[in-house]
């Protein structure tokens, strides 16, 4: 895989990039990987020939959805993609290659719907709307969210939502986190229990408070915030 993944970013730093990427459709690669045409494609046989031959159902989906994210990633400048991966590439912290990591990322999306997604949001990066950072921990969330529930995080501008409406769900998935609202808690007056009963300081105290306002919801995380901005299509 590292080869393939060295061809990868070769591939999207190349200058003759952008051309061939805008002629890539779903139907164009679709018809193109069942005639084998693509290996024809001078930039594109860089990564077919990887696989030698493409026969097998694992390997066809596997390249469809590497070319259905390179399409994401058109209209992007060569100096914008080569500035952000040789940062990335030079940094010390980040000891798996670029193009690797993609492939890894790449490989775990279900189908080509996730792997447009993942595009979007490495397109993000390239164009420094979001770093390095969030684009991993961005398609972290892609992977675990099922497809449903993501597109319906992602098209609809739900802030909050009750924990069994719900909530729970996406609090597990990472898009919301749990927030706790601030209580409004109000001191009354010493309740009289008579001249035979004596409560318990526990008692009193729970007899004098008045807690309103109070509730536990799942609000939007960071990370939500995100994908939303930069996967919603208009």
């Amino acid at each position: 895989m590292s080869s393939l993944g060295t061809n990868l970013i070769q591939v999207i730093k190349d200058k003759e990039f952008q051309a061939v990427t805008k002629d890539l459709t779903e139907v164009v690669i679709d018809s193109n990987i069942a005639e084998g045409l693509l290996k024809d494609v001078p930039l594109l046989s860089t990564i077919i020939g990887t696989f030698n031959t493409v026969t097998n159902i694992k390997d066809k989906l596997f390249l469809k959805k590497i070319l259905t994210f390179l399409y994401e990633l058109k209209s992007i400048s060569e100096n914008k993609i080569e500035e952000q991966i040789n940062k990335i590439e030079e940094d010390l912290k980040y000891r798996t290659k670029v193009g690797e990591k993609l492939l890894f990322i790449i490989d775990k999306c279900e189908d080509t719907d996730k792997a447009s997604l993942t595009g979007l949001l490495f397109k993000s990066f390239l164009e420094k709307k979001i770093d390095y950072d969030q684009f991993i921990t961005g398609t972290n969330i892609i992977e675990k969210t099922p497809l449903p529930d993501l597109m319906f995080f992602i098209e609809n501008d739900v802030e909050e939502l009750e924990l069994d409406n719900g909530g729970s769900e996406f609090v597990s998935y990472g898009l919301m986190e749990i927030r706790v609202t601030k209580p409004n808690i109000k001191v009354g007056d010493e309740k009289y229990y008579g001249d035979k009963y004596i409560p318990s300081d526990n008692e009193i105290l729970a007899d004098r408070l008045e807690i309103t306002d109070f509730e536990i919801v799942a609000s939007i995380s960071w990370i939500g915030q995100i994908l939303r901005e930069n996967l919603c299509k208009e």
